[in-house]
């Protein structure tokens, strides 16, 4: 069988927030997933990862991310474990190790390079005990240690294949999105939610030089170094990035939305001396009228909703919108979550 040109492009890389990469990386990402697609679709065989194995560690539960997944390495010909959290011990960082009660990282990490070939991790909320960058550095220290790459399925601080995902379906419909208006826009929701992808989704967008507006009410920034990243993406590609505190505002003239809920990273450590769920919920209460409608939508340059899923219905958002066939992108970023992992694993464990 002949491999694809794409297969073992970035051999042996860890992908754990798309910012480690150029540009030009994740466009041949895309362009791999774009022929993966095609392929799917056909039911043209794609067996690059034949006898490949994905050790997959799930910290939080999951519908889009573990059976797309698990549906790809199969597809690719390979094969994957699913780990849950009883079956594991809690990942541990060296600073919280007692001796003779887990496993470090370390040697989880190093265990598993030996029998297979990556390694994929989703951990952020009560597995990251609620404290702000404990997952990513989860992550990062199982790529500290592992041989083989690892794949990050979210941390609190970034969700890169949703990103991937994201881009993908902008680019399928503005194939050059560079001066568009992308607007990532609070919205409200009742549960608690991480930072990942809205900070994941401004570093994607500013990546691909669109006009990045950042809207949210006073206490849902985002972190100092993903604005910072953001900032820095714009100033290189060519687009532009800025916050606002009004989602009509933001959503005047835009081409895509995202209303998305986070939670308010103040009550939170390393912003706050401990974890208050409860204070998060009630302040997140105040903005309840954060909400995508029609009535926005139609402030929009005729633009297209978005969404990583689950979406909040009623919350978030309103049926209405989600179920527009004409703008909305729901279901296409939640397929395209399928190609762009695809590509990902046979990039980095084909070859």
């Amino acid at each position: 069988m002949e491999l694809p040109r794409y297969a073992g492009l970035l051999r042996g890389r860890h992908f754990l927030n798309t910012n480690d990469f150029t540009r030009e990386e994740i466009e041949q990402v895309l362009e791999a997933a774009r022929d993966l697609r095609t392929k799917f679709r056909s039911r043209i065989p794609t067996p690059y990862l034949q006898g490949k194995t994905l050790f997959m560690l799930f910290y939080n539960r999951s519908l889009r991310t573990r059976n797309s997944f698990e549906a790809g390495i199969f597809q690719l010909g390979g094969h994957a474990h699913f780990l849950s959290p009883q079956d594991v011990y809690t990942p541990t960082l060296p600073e919280d190790m007692v001796p003779y009660q887990t496993e470090s990282i370390a040697d989880v990490a190093r265990v598993l390079s030996r029998y297979g070939d990556a390694i994929a991790i989703r951990i952020y909320g009560d597995a990251a005990k609620w404290h702000i960058g404990r997952g990513h550095r989860v992550v990062r220290e199982f790529a500290k240690w592992s041989s083989i790459p690892v794949l990050n399925m979210e941390d609190d601080v970034y969700h890169p294949f949703q990103a991937l995902a994201d881009i993908m379906a902008i680019t399928d419909v503005a194939p050059n999105p560079r001066g568009k208006k992308f607007v990532v826009s609070y919205a409200y929701s009742g549960g608690l939610k991480p930072l990942a992808v809205p900070q994941s989704c401004v570093l994607i967008g500013t990546m691909f030089g669109m006009d990045v507006v950042l809207a949210h009410p006073p206490g849902f920034e985002l972190e100092d170094h993903v604005i910072k990243a953001a900032k820095e993406n714009a100033d290189r590609y060519g687009g532009s990035f800025e916050i606002v505190h009004d989602m009509r505002e933001a959503f005047e003239g835009a081409d895509f939305v995202y209303p998305k809920a986070w939670s308010p990273k103040g009550f939170f450590p390393p912003y706050n001396g401990k974890v208050d769920k409860e204070g998060a919920v009630e302040y997140q209460n105040k903005f309840k009228h954060w909400i995508c409608t029609q009535e926005l939508m139609d402030l929009t340059n005729k633009g297209k909703y978005m969404h990583c899923g689950p979406a909040d219905r009623g919350q978030e958002v309103t049926d209405d919108v989600i179920d527009n066939k004409e703008y909305s992108l729901y279901f296409e970023q939640a397929e395209n979550r399928l190609h762009v992992q695809k590509a990902v694993m046979v990039m980095t464990m084909g070859g």
